[in-house]
């Protein structure tokens, strides 16, 4: 389990701090330099970059060892992820380092949350900072001092934007969380897509209109303020990127908190996803956002559902948006844009709700096939439970529901 807290930093000594940071973007930059091919045989390998970059970076800046180390991890990063674009036939260019922020880990950076301060390592040595909390909540991360959590990488970002160009830690934390294996365990399917963000087997639609109607506002004033071209325009940029992105975090936190409960007023044991590598690779060029969202949501739908026992799994999605949930008939011609009707039997429903169902039912198969799963399981729907036998089991008030259609009078 993972965790990142957010913590504004007094820093005793701030110029000792940026020039860290500046040096440490030249030697992310050295790293690019070094791994970048005009031609295309770009080198982003952190171990070859280490062995042609390291001794140039120690001698061209102060940083110590360990930050040298951090810097060519960077920028083998950027190397990386600008390939991978070029590769799957997007456009990107040499990363260019101009975000003022730094990597740290346990050796570079000594955190100590009871005491509400952190030690930091600077090319002038270590420097000392102070929290910076708010009033009404002071302790927001007190429930980190547990010793079960282990502090990982972390970075310090510096804000041009605001007045006092404040520092900002961005602390990592992990644990291990102990998984439980469910023999008959209850499987809850999200479809994650274009249309409807996600889509629970149980019937329950999130939309990301707002998400995507603020984003291209956003690339709409970005495009004006970056024809200007001016340090102003630069900072107004940088100001309504983290506000945009503070939206949609914020949004994908309320829609991750929803869905997590759905699956508790289900009883559900697994929450199970297709594959976000499957994602990427179907979704059209022009939707990389779409990707980032999807790629949140499960994140933090990940770290709230293990807080409450719930396992999330993934999934190969092939063909769960063509099979019917229904008979089980694969076709292509089964689904029709936002609609599927089975060419077999003729059942008809929302196509994002069908493969829901069916990211479900994979797992069950899966889990079926394999010796721990021993063919057990059932698929959680809106009005019940379905395991793979088509044994059904309606819930508490479904059941109610049908005897009273039938004119049957029970007491439950």
């Amino acid at each position: 389990m993972k965790r990142t807290v957010k913590i504004k930093l007094s820093i005793n000594d701030r110029k000792a701090l940026e020039e860290t940071i500046k040096q440490f973007k030249k030697a992310c930059q050295m790293t690019v330099e070094e791994g970048w091919n005009e031609n295309g045989l770009n080198n982003y390998k952190k171990y070859k970059l280490q062995k042609r970059v390291y001794d140039e970076i120690r001698e061209t800046t102060d940083l110590q060892a360990n930050l040298v180390v951090r810097a060519i991890a960077r920028g083998a990063q950027a190397v990386k992820g600008c390939t991978q674009l070029l590769e799957n036939g997007f456009k990107a260019s040499k990363p260019n380092f101009t975000s003022d922020s730094i990597a740290y880990d346990k050796r570079t950076l000594s955190v100590y949350l009871d005491e509400k301060r952190c030690t930091i390592s600077t090319v002038n040595g270590r420097i000392d900072a102070n929290f910076v909390l708010p009033e009404e909540r002071n302790d927001y991360y007190k429930e980190y001092l547990d010793d079960s959590w282990e502090i990982t990488q972390s970075t310090i970002e510096k804000h041009e934007y605001e007045k006092e160009n404040s520092f900002y830690l961005h602390l990592g934390l992990e644990k291990e969380n102990e998984e439980i294996e469910h023999e008959d365990p209850t499987v809850m399917g999200v479809d994650l897509g274009m249309n409807n963000l996600a889509v629970t087997s149980t019937g329950k639609f999130f939309k990301g209109n707002q998400l995507d109607h603020n984003r291209k506002r956003f690339e709409e004033m970005r495009g004006k303020l970056q024809q200007k071209g001016t340090r102003s325009a630069h900072l107004t940029i940088q100001r309504m990127s983290e506000r945009e992105n503070r939206y949609a975090c914020d949004t994908l936190h309320c829609i991750s908190k929803e869905l997590v409960e759905e699956a508790e007023r289900n009883d559900v044991d697994i929450i199970t996803f297709e594959n976000l590598k499957y994602i990427r690779e179907r979704m059209p060029k022009n939707k990389w956002y779409h990707v980032w969202a999807f790629n949140k949501l499960y994140q933090y739908v990940e770290y709230k559902a293990k807080e409450r026992g719930i396992q999330v799994k993934q999934i190969d999605p092939r063909n769960t948006s063509r099979r019917c949930s229904k008979c089980g008939h694969t076709e292509k011609n089964n689904r029709n844009g936002n609609k599927f009707k089975c060419k077999q039997c003729g059942y008809e429903l929302d196509a994002d709700y069908n493969a829901a169902k069916n990211i479900g039912i994979k797992l069950l198969h899966r889990r079926q096939k394999s010796s721990a799963g021993a063919g057990n399981g059932q698929l959680a729907l809106k009005s019940g439970t379905l395991k793979l036998n088509g044994e059904y089991s309606p819930t508490f008030l479904s059941a109610r529901l049908c005897l009273r259609y039938f004119g049957i009078q029970k007491e439950f």
